[in-house]
């Protein structure tokens, strides 16, 4: 993959310049079947992930094939829609795993005024494309403790991810050959995409200007997938159509 050869650990991400566009943000919640006009004025933060591969994408690290494994936002105040924002970033440390190298980034977010309004952690598959079963098939998630309740479902069609990840950033989410090249039997919607619906979910009473949300990816969420998002005290998952968890999220409102 283009840009592996420059990935160790302490390799600096080119600091880049962004902001949370307003036609953006509507056109991506669109895509993900989410009504914009419940955040009003301000930024849904999921969209703070976009910064960090626009860093990535300035310094030459292809993204192509990438399977988003992990991510951690900690929101240390709301951001407004085209509020101008820096991001820096890092990679943290590569681990070698059965399917590839999968690399840990730390990425920092600050206003005009040198503020860091955020601070996230991502880690990324970088897979070998020669092994052909999909990246996260065989995932499993952690012990059950306590009754989850069903408290919304969302349904992925192939337009809507295919709009989503119009970038071309990772033709994995909107091309089957690509797809099926790294081993899945359609494209895959952007972990990004999933975050969203436990944004929203968290926000039913407004955006809080302090939030912990970290999000642990176990399978991939297909083009045509209905999921089912579950909550209980402190966690919330969402479930395919076969009944199995195709991500975790752990939260807390400060």
């Amino acid at each position: 993959m283009q840009g592996d050869e420059l990935l160790e650990a302490g390799f600096a991400f080119k600091t880049v310049e962004f902001a949370v566009a307003r036609r953006f943000q509507e056109a991506k919640l669109r895509a993900a079947g989410i009504d914009a006009d419940r955040y009003g004025d301000l930024a849904d933060p999921t969209f703070l992930g976009h910064g960090a591969l626009k860093a990535m994408h300035e310094s030459g690290i292809s993204i192509l094939g990438q399977v988003h494994m992990t991510q951690r936002f900690r929101l240390h105040g709301v951001v407004r829609l085209d509020e101008p924002l820096t991001v820096a970033g890092e990679v943290t440390r590569i681990d070698a795993v059965p399917r590839g190298r999968q690399v840990w980034c730390r990425f920092s977010y600050r206003d005009r005024s040198g503020r860091e309004v955020c601070e996230t952690e991502r880690s990324g598959l970088r897979p070998d494309p020669a092994r052909k079963r999909g990246p996260g098939g065989g995932a499993s998630s952690r012990p059950d403790e306590g009754q989850f309740e069903t408290v919304a479902e969302h349904r992925l069609t192939p337009d809507g991810v295919a709009a989503y990840s119009d970038d071309t950033l990772n033709a994995i989410h909107n091309d089957p050959q690509v797809a099926a090249q790294f081993g899945f039997r359609a494209p895959i919607a952007a972990g990004l995409m999933g975050i969203h619906y436990y944004v929203a979910a968290l926000c039913g009473d407004g955006m809080p200007e302090r939030l912990e949300l970290a999000i642990r990816f176990l399978r991939p969420m297909f083009w045509d997938d209905k999921l089912s998002l579950q909550r209980r005290n402190g966690g919330m998952r969402l479930v395919n159509p076969e009944g199995k968890p195709v991500s975790e999220a752990e939260f807390s409102l400060r």
